[in-house]
């Protein structure tokens, strides 16, 4: 495999999940024999790193609206990808997100852009783990 065009664009957690997939299944139809040794591996630990973020959750279409949203404030690329990958809850999350943040936002807009990651950035769900389940059942 040749990198044609390296650095053409940057990709979201959600994206390199959705590709991941796909190269998953792919694998899955590829003979043992003829399977590159450790891609498998490499595909499970980087799916199993992406399932505990909120890739699985986000749309595109909640990225694109997301994109739109923050349109206003000027935030470069990687700033915007952070956002989506990270999804801010605090206004201190914003602050390690944004270079320069005091100089470049105010207050009230680092509050905006929190508002902006609820409102269109779903959260992660989380899976049952069988210790919720073992605490209802001694507590009940």
């Amino acid at each position: 495999m040749n990198v044609l065009c390296p650095q053409v664009t940057i990709l979201t957690n959600a994206e390199v999940y959705k590709i991941l997939n796909e190269r998953r299944c792919e694998q899955g139809q590829v003979p043992k024999s003829q399977r590159l040794k450790h891609l498998g591996t490499v595909l499970y630990e980087t799916s199993t790193y992406l399932k505990s973020t909120t890739a699985p959750v986000q749309s595109f279409e909640d990225i694109a609206k997301v994109i739109k949203a923050l349109a206003p404030y000027k935030l470069t690329a990687a700033e915007i990808l952070q956002f989506i990958n990270m999804r801010p809850v605090t206004a201190i999350e914003i602050q390690l997100i944004v270079e320069e943040c005091e100089e470049r936002l105010t207050e009230n807009q680092v509050d905006e852009l929190v508002t902006i990651a609820v409102e269109y950035l779903p959260q992660r769900v989380e899976p049952k783990s069988s210790v919720d389940e073992n605490e209802k059942m001694q507590t009940g």
